[in-house]
């Protein structure tokens, strides 16, 4: 079973299957590592926290070596808003998990799967 991923304002952003982040289309994002959530190219993104992707003071980013990519997986449909948000102080950082411009792996890796 999927379990959503939300931005630090309540709303859905993705979803988790096993250790991987999905964006909400069921495109494969990136992973969880421990506490650490990094991009499938190695690239630290920030932290997990409460269902969250968030920039941690304190956190020690470093970079992995790269793996491939899940196949995408099926949505899991929209969910609700979280009603109650509690304001840790942590900025948002699920964008991060999205192809850097310039890099090309992604457009890669579509043009190999057509």
């Amino acid at each position: 079973m999927a379990m959503y991923v939300y931005s630090t304002g309540g709303e859905p952003v993705g979803f988790l299957y096993e250790t991987a982040i999905y964006d909400l289309g069921g495109n494969p994002l990136g992973r969880i590592i421990g506490s650490r959530v990094h991009r499938f190219d190695g690239s630290y993104a920030g932290e997990w926290f409460k269902e969250m992707v968030v920039d941690r003071p304190g956190a020690l980013p470093r970079s992995l070596p790269p793996v491939a990519r899940p196949a995408p997986k099926p949505s899991p449909g929209i969910s609700w808003r979280r009603r109650a948000v509690v304001d840790y102080g942590y900025q948002d950082c699920f964008h991060r998990l999205y192809d850097a411009p310039g890099d090309y792996s992604a457009l890669a890796y579509r043009e190999a799967a057509e």
